[in-house]
């Protein structure tokens, strides 16, 4: 079984199943006390676990980003940085704690084998959402989701990792 994860407040999580199907969920949030959201660790294992047979062990093929960095400077607040690492940690502590392999792909890895790539014309978001759409015209895509970008990180998992 392999997951694909794009992490982060609006990410996902895209289930492969041995049969051949594909689920994809949202990354399970809660409200935090002091404002805005995080990720919620008791869903987000009752998702794992509600959708990866008990005798399977998954592999969790999450994308890696570091400090968001263009042309040398820094995009982002800090804050931002910050909370994506925060995210990051707790989604890799959750996959752990339920018993599975975590692989780690940079954007530019898996991009580059669909050949994504910013443009005038077209971003890497537009461009992800655009191709799995193709892929999986079954299932329920927008570009404010992280579901498409979940989905081609699994299948490039599915290409390198299985």
């Amino acid at each position: 079984m392999l997951i694909g994860c794009d992490p982060g407040i609006k990410g996902a999580l895209a289930f492969f199943y041995d049969d051949g199907r594909q689920a994809v969920l949202d990354i399970p949030i809660r409200a935090k006390k002091d404002g805005g959201n995080e990720v919620d660790p008791r869903a987000l294992q009752l998702t794992l676990r509600g959708n990866v047979p008990a005798d399977e062990k998954g592999l969790v093929v999450m994308e890696s980003s570091h400090a968001f960095m263009g042309s040398g400077k820094r995009v982002g607040s800090m804050a931002s940085q910050a909370s994506l690492a925060a995210t990051k940690a707790v989604i890799a502590a959750v996959c752990e704690l339920s018993g599975m392999d975590i692989a780690y792909v940079t954007p530019r890895e898996w991009q580059s084998l669909f050949g994504i790539r910013k443009t005038e014309r077209e971003d890497t978001k537009d461009q992800s959402l655009r191709i799995a759409r193709q892929l999986y015209p079954h299932l329920k895509l927008t570009k404010t989701s992280g579901r498409a970008d979940a989905l081609l990180i699994g299948r490039y998992g599915q290409r390198h990792f299985v």
